[in-house]
């Protein structure tokens, strides 16, 4: 890993040092790298855990920001903008814990699968020399850790620039820090990138990475919790009351009731706004007191407002109404509020994301959607030969495990319990059967026998949606008429062999040979004969 030219001594030094390393890497601890497990589901733990704190902290931000003023809402975008960086950084990582699998365990291939696997299940937990190159890199290669350490930086530069001057100093940046001094058992100092990564195993690198997500997170939560204390009543100077309609859904479906909270900007908890609405108009007028509804579900400044929707059409619905408060002069106070809403049919969008069925074997991308219900409160369920795996936003991947049809259940899970939005039922084929290329020819040409020789037997899927399906000749058999005999062979593999070159050194000019009974094996692993052959004239 040195970027200078090594003596042999030195070389020898190092191929020493590398064995005992590996010497010690033996007798690693059961016990240790079980600990590393433990604090690595706590960690994971915790970082979800913070995220449902974050969450709250931004719902609460969100109602100070509609109530509070331009200022109000100044703030709450900047904090907006720290959500981002954070996030943003935090898939940076988790994404580098789904690379960093992949690199380092040979026995995990698939990213779905590297995305989603508990540390407890990694088998190769103990390795640290291809963690170390992934990293820290090689004399030819570029390590991740300089990478990381670029993007510390630059979130830290912008995420400081969100609060006020004065509180740019407070800030717990810490966590982040890669400039500091690093030293290593012996007192000699070395670079952050080395005191982290360097001979760490997998499993403690995985720890390192859910630990700087919780240290992005944390920074998050400071730099929120400062914008958000930021709004007071000495920031702000109210003149007027202003009524607010906050909708918990604006998109409905019949049956559905709409819900709202119907609150105004500066109560007195000693009394009770009186809440009337009429459906169907835009604007409250004088004289319409006469025949509204009354919302009697009110508490400390709040109204709950429902609206059924079962004897209404489809289509978007208006109303408005009026909070009347009295004041501290005992002098009543009318405050006027509007709002609309949709009601639409029930109703779920599935479509395929490449073609009109799926495929046997394969992980086929499905997209699903529902208007005006979020992607994180859609259920999704299928009936038939197949599994299928939730890849977030809406997207799913359904992979066949047999012949048949599956159907594809979307559920709406805004309201308690499930309503069920649409179905679809999708066909399962399986993978066209590919091409065979013989030495890159294809059947009805022509070859040299020298070419013939030392052919490979390829299939090829041609014009297939899917990208990076491959389909590889396990074995296949080569017909020949020599001396008016037909004469065969049989071969392993996707090359000649020494029986099949020789039966072709046999053949002379524009004769016919048939390259027949040929086996495939697909993206499912199984073993398939291919229909066609694939008959040459030699030239």
């Amino acid at each position: 890993m040195a970027g200078f030219k090594e003596t042999p001594r030195q070389k020898m030094i190092g191929m020493m040092y590398l064995v005992l390393t590996a010497l010690l890497a033996l007798n690693v601890s059961k016990d240790i790298i079980n600990a590393f497990v433990t604090v690595n589901e706590s960690m994971e733990q915790t970082n979800e855990n913070f995220e449902k704190k974050l969450s709250e902290t931004y719902t609460n931000f969100e109602k100070q920001s509609l109530i509070g003023g331009p200022v109000a809402q100044d703030w709450y975008n900047k904090a907006l903008e720290a959500k981002k960086l954070s996030d943003d950084l935090a898939k940076y990582l988790k994404d580098l814990k789904t690379e960093l699998i992949l690199f380092s365990d040979r026995n995990i291939e698939n990213k779905a699968v590297a995305d989603t696997i508990s540390l407890r299940y990694v088998s190769a937990k103990d390795n640290f020399d291809d963690p170390t190159r992934f990293f820290l890199g090689t004399d030819v290669t570029k390590g991740r850790a300089e990478e990381m350490k670029v993007k510390f930086k630059e979130f830290r530069e912008k995420i400081v620039q969100l609060v006020k001057p004065e509180d740019r100093d407070k800030l717990r940046l810490t966590g982040l820090d890669t400039d500091g001094k690093y030293k290593d058992e012996y007192g000699k100092e070395m670079s952050w990138e080395k005191y982290y990564f360097y001979h760490t195993i997998l499993a403690a690198d995985l720890v390192i990475l859910n630990k700087y997500i919780a240290e992005v997170k944390n920074i998050e939560y400071d730099v929120v919790a400062r914008l958000y204390s930021y709004i007071s009543a000495t920031d702000f100077k109210f003149n007027k009351i202003a009524a607010k309609v906050i909708p918990t859904r604006k998109y409905l479906f019949k049956g559905e009731e709409y819900q709202a909270e119907i609150l105004v900007a500066a109560y007195d908890t000693t009394t009770t706004p009186n809440v009337k609405y009429r459906l169907g108009i835009d604007k409250w007028q004088p004289g319409y007191s006469a025949g509204a509804s009354v919302v009697s579900n009110v508490q400390d400044g709040l109204a709950l407002l429902k609206i059924g929707t079962g004897g209404m059409d489809f289509g978007p619905k208006k109303f408005a109404g009026v909070i009347t408060i009295t004041n501290p002069m005992g002098i009543p106070e009318e405050y006027e509020f509007a709002d609309e809403f949709v009601v639409q049919e029930p109703v779920a969008v599935v479509s395929a994301d490449k073609m009109s069925v799926f495929y046997i074997g394969l992980d086929n991308p499905l997209s699903v959607s529902v208007p005006g219900v979020p992607p994180d409160k859609i259920s999704v369920k299928i009936t038939g030969p197949a599994t299928f795996t939730q890849k977030g936003g809406g997207k799913y991947e359904i992979k066949p495990t047999g012949t048949g049809t599956v159907k594809v259940s979307v559920y709406s899970t805004v309201d308690k319990g499930e309503k069920l939005m649409g179905e679809r039922t999708f066909r399962l084929l399986p993978v066209p059967e590919p091409m065979i290329v013989v030495g890159g020819k294809t059947a009805g040409q022509n070859i040299s026998i020298t070419d013939l020789q030392n052919a490979r037997v390829d299939a090829i899927l041609k014009d297939f949606l899917f990208d990076g399906v491959r389909f590889t000749v396990t074995r296949f058999e080569v017909l020949a008429s020599i001396g008016g005999l037909t004469q065969s062979v049989q071969v392993l593999g996707n090359t000649m062999d020494g029986p099949a070159r020789n039966l072709i050194a046999k053949l002379g000019a524009k004769q016919m040979l048939i390259i027949g009974n040929i086996f495939v094996k697909g993206p499912d692993g199984k073993e398939r004969p291919v229909s066609s052959a694939v008959n040459l004239k030699t030239l």
